[in-house]
């Protein structure tokens, strides 16, 4: 037919449709997993140059204190000798004499390596164990170490030097108790080393003060030691006073002509009164292109600076391989996940495309058509299953329809061929009856053919009136039919309609459970917390190993383990995070894709099972008429036959009296008349069922069946 639409026009149609559901999954969900893999990778490098940057200022704070506590150690050594001296002192000052003092303080000096030389510098007229020093205002006699002797020296005993002014000897006369106090460095160009002095007051028995202690101590294992510092590839120390002149940088000039950090215009100047300012902190500077973090620490008791300078580059190299690492995985993860959504989209369109072709040749009326039999187990293949259902029950009931229509034309066209039959007997009858008025008298052989004409007009009735019976249990059974007809569509409308309304309850069902996912991804959170939480502690935990020097060995390899632990933990839940978004996403056009194609069964399949529900409630009121039309036939049939047996009686009438035949020769014609309009309107009758069989038809021929 001209309406119907071929499967090749259904496949133009579908190319003029647009962009496909694969390469819009493609494009929707892709820019997401980009975004969503290029948001993670920026937030992965920035917690980790977060993390990095706390762990290296953990790093470099306990490596500050670690060094500290070894100078202070070192200090401690001198303060607490300078102390046990001017206790010695304070108890033999008025009986042991200056040998014997020699001999204490060389030994004292010999001991400890730091000591360059040591001295006592009494108050005027105080000392009274040597009578050669009785009553002398300066007595401070002074040992140093030269080669492997011990020198007494006394060049510092007299008023043109004046110890009494010297720094030494005011810090340690303004100590109320007994307390060593180490003067700032400075370097000694003699010894070619940086030196500091020692003092410690001596008070005597009454506890007044009679003088000091001075241990003079060379810095150069100190400053070994701080040398030795190295952190990384490019990290160095940097140790100055309180003040910020320098005890030990890698620039020896500076060291020798007591510069201060002050001194230096930009780079680690520029950080100078930070430095200075505080006692303990961090701080940055810019040195050409390259930016430093300077950590620095105060030494107990004499307040120098430690200093820790390192370059910001080398800090963030392990963040700057992570984020180019990150990269690759970002990049490779994208491509993964357009060949996996191509693959998704590429099976879900494959299968929307069989079902909506299916349908739209259903549509079409096409009952040829292969049935879909999906072997999936989802809402697609359930929509399949009853399409195939549908299509198959349908099938039956239009082949049924098509066949029982072919019947009733079939019965309408033997009946208006009896009609034409019947109207031509009539037309003869009338004619012979017009001969008979004629000629009534001339021939008794004339009324006996008319006698047989009538005869066998009645047998021509008798035919008729069976023709109409059985037409009358056909129209029956066709009634019948379009009952059943009219009940199945109703039922297959009403099974759609109550599968879709299924269908849709259980997808928010599934929609409902997969809220699970989001809990997951709280659990995921949960889960990278406890991982930080347990990276602090392992953290913790290395540098009180650390501390704890060659006995907390083992326990920094445990440590190790943990953080190691945390990390790998820490990654798991990014990739879960990952595969969460992505299962998120794929769940939501999966549901998305399942609620258009419910809208489309609800849209689309209910109305064409609602259009066969009224084709089979107008094949029943066909029907319907069909049985009335046989009924007025069956009345005008038995008309036929009445007026007939009439017509019988007056022929029969005519052979006694054919003046009494003549008389009502006339009556007989207008019967005749009467029973020929009858028979033309059982023609016109059957035209009409004729015609309503050939719309019918008309109707099933939109269906292919075969």
């Amino acid at each position: 037919m001209g309406g119907r639409k071929t499967s090749a026009d259904t496949r133009v149609s579908a190319r003029r449709r647009g962009m496909g559901i694969k390469w819009r999954m493609l494009i929707l969900i892709l820019p997401i997993v980009i975004v969503a893999l290029v948001v993670v990778t920026l937030v992965s490098a920035s917690i980790s140059k977060t993390a990095i940057m706390d762990r290296s200022e953990e790093y470099m704070q306990s490596e500050l204190k670690a060094n500290i506590n070894d100078i202070d150690g070192k200090l401690e050594s001198i303060r607490t000798t300078a102390e046990d001296l001017s206790i010695f002192v304070g108890e033999t000052y008025t009986g042991m004499n200056m040998s014997g003092y020699a001999r204490i303080f060389g030994a004292t000096a010999n001991a400890n390596e730091l000591i360059r030389g040591c001295g006592i510098w009494f108050e005027p007229q105080v000392y009274q164990g040597d009578a050669r020093y009785v009553n002398q205002d300066y007595v401070g006699p002074y040992w140093y170490k030269e080669g492997s002797e011990i020198v007494e020296d006394w060049e510092y005993s007299n008023a043109d030097y004046d110890y009494f002014s010297q720094e030494y000897y005011t810090n340690a006369k303004a100590q109320t108790e007994l307390k060593a106090v180490i003067t700032d460095p400075y370097y000694d160009p003699s010894s070619q080393s940086v030196m500091a002095s020692c003092s410690a007051p001596i008070f005597g028995s009454d506890g007044s003060y009679i003088g000091c202690i001075t241990v003079d101590m060379s810095l150069d294992s100190i400053t070994t030691l701080v040398s030795s510092i190295k952190v990384g590839q490019a990290g160095r120390a940097v140790m100055t006073t309180s003040g910020g002149t320098y005890i030990y940088t890698n620039d020896e000039a500076k060291v020798q002509n007591g510069a201060n950090i002050s001194e230096d215009t930009g780079g680690i100047g520029s950080v100078a009164s930070s430095v200075v300012s505080s006692a303990n902190g961090e701080a940055e500077f810019k040195e050409g292109r390259e930016k430093y973090d300077v950590y620095f620490d105060s030494v107990p008791e004499v307040d120098w600076r430690l200093m820790i300078v390192m370059p910001q580059s080398e800090i963030n190299a392990p963040v700057t391989h992570m984020t180019r690492v990150s990269a690759i995985i970002c990049v490779v993860s994208i491509i993964l996940c357009i060949i996996f959504i191509f693959i998704l989209a590429t099976s879900i369109a494959k299968a929307i495309m069989g079902v909506n072709l299916f349908a739209k040749e259903l549509a079409a009326g096409n009952f040829t058509t292969d049935k879909l039999n999906s072997s999936r187990r989802d809402e697609i293949g359930e929509m399949s299953y009853a399409l195939d259902e549908m299509y198959q029950s349908n099938s039956g009931i239009i082949r049924n329809i098509s066949s029982e229509a072919n019947n009733v034309n079939d019965a309408s066209s033997t009946l208006s061929a009896m009609s034409e039959e019947l109207s031509a007997e009539f037309s003869r009858i009338k004619e012979n009856m017009e001969a008979v008025n004629d000629a009534m008298m001339s021939t008794g052989a004339a009324t006996q053919e008319v006698s047989a004409s009538v005869q066998e007009v009645n047998d021509s009735v008798q035919g008729l009136a069976a023709e109409t019976a059985e037409t009358e249990k056909q129209v029956k059974e066709i009634t019948a039919r379009a009952l059943e007809i009219q009940r199945k569509n109703q039922a297959a409308h009403d099974s759609a309609i109550e599968i879709t309304n299924l269908r849709r309850a259980e997808l928010e069902e599934a929609n409902e459970k997969a809220k699970v996912v989001s809990e997951i991804s709280t659990l995921a959170d949960a889960i990278a917390s406890i991982a930080s939480q347990i990276d602090l502690l392992s953290l913790n935990a290395s540098i009180e190993a650390a501390r704890a020097g060659e006995a907390g060995r083992g326990f920094a390899v445990v440590a190790s383990e943990i953080n190691n632990l945390a990390t790998d933990t820490n990654e798991a839940v990014i990739e879960i995070k990952k595969t969460i978004d992505s299962v998120q996403q794929a769940f939501g056009d999966l549901s998305s894709g399942s609620n258009k194609l419910l809208d489309f069964v609800t849209d689309t399949v209910t109305p064409d099972y609602e259009n066969f529900v009224t084709v089979g409630r107008q094949y029943g009121d066909d029907a319907a008429l069909f049985g009335q039309l046989a009924t007025r036939i069956q009345v005008m049939t038995e008309n036929i036959r009445n007026s007939m047996n009439e017509v019988n009686e007056a022929v029969s009438n005519i052979a006694e009296s054919t003046q009494e035949t003549s008389s009502h020769s006339a009556d007989v014609t207008s019967s005749v008349d009467s029973v020929a309009e009858a028979v033309d309107s059982v023609a016109e009758l059957a035209t009409d069922q004729q015609h309503t069989a050939g719309a019918l038809t008309e109707i099933v021929s939109h269906f292919k069946l075969q």
